[in-house]
């Protein structure tokens, strides 16, 4: 399975630009539905828009999407979509979040060992190695229990069309906090425009 975004992708990469009318079209998406992967994608800095001259006297001067530089020298998105397509061959639902835990931890070898230190400090622990894989991770106190926060989606291009990634994501803050994790949102879109994953920390343990 090809993904949108790798549809996206793979037409600027070919075409050199394009804007989201034509992308449209070529692809066969409703202009919402492409402007909220453009989004994403220049969001990531995957793509980068390139303002044109007014056409007419009227409306805002149309936009046209061409790959950053960064994205020209790699193609991880295709090779992890590659990747993920076969974690889908797999049946068993055991062995499915087996090898998503198993990739979590994988995340965080050398990175990361099981130490006995207060609840605080696990958490402030947690959020610097979280950032260091670019979450852009906080945390907050609540009478129940402390919650974890992610601003950032590594994986923004691939999830909507590979949502087991949230799961390998609950398995790394489980790793990282060494207790059940419950998740209370993911892709929360506030009124700025923000994104976010919430999860909260059962029975934590110091």
């Amino acid at each position: 399975m090809v993904t949108t975004r790798s549809k996206i992708l793979a037409f600027l990469e070919k075409r050199g630009q394009a804007s989201a009318v034509e992308l449209s079209h070529a692809l066969n998406l409703t202009p919402a539905n492409i402007r909220h992967h453009l989004r994403v994608l220049q969001n990531e800095g995957v793509i980068v828009p390139i303002p044109t001259e007014r056409t007419s006297a009227r409306g805002r001067p149309a936009c046209l999407y061409a790959l950053s530089d960064q994205q020209k020298a790699h193609n991880f998105d295709r090779l992890c979509a590659a990747f993920l397509q076969q974690l889908r061959t797999i049946k068993s639902a055991d062995e499915k979040k087996a090898l998503l835990r198993s990739i979590a931890q994988q995340l965080l070898a050398d990175r990361f060992s099981p130490q006995k230190i207060s609840l605080t400090q696990r958490l402030i622990f947690t959020i610097r190695l979280l950032n260091e894989m670019s979450y852009k991770a906080s945390w907050e106190a609540h009478r129940e229990a402390p919650t974890i926060k992610f601003s950032h989606c590594p994986y923004a291009t691939l999830v909507e069309d590979f949502p087991e990634l949230c799961a390998m994501d609950v398995f790394l803050l489980e790793t990282l906090m060494g207790c059940p994790i419950e998740v209370i949102t993911t892709h929360q879109i506030l009124p700025s425009g923000e994104t976010v994953c919430r999860f909260r920390l059962h029975s934590p343990s110091p």
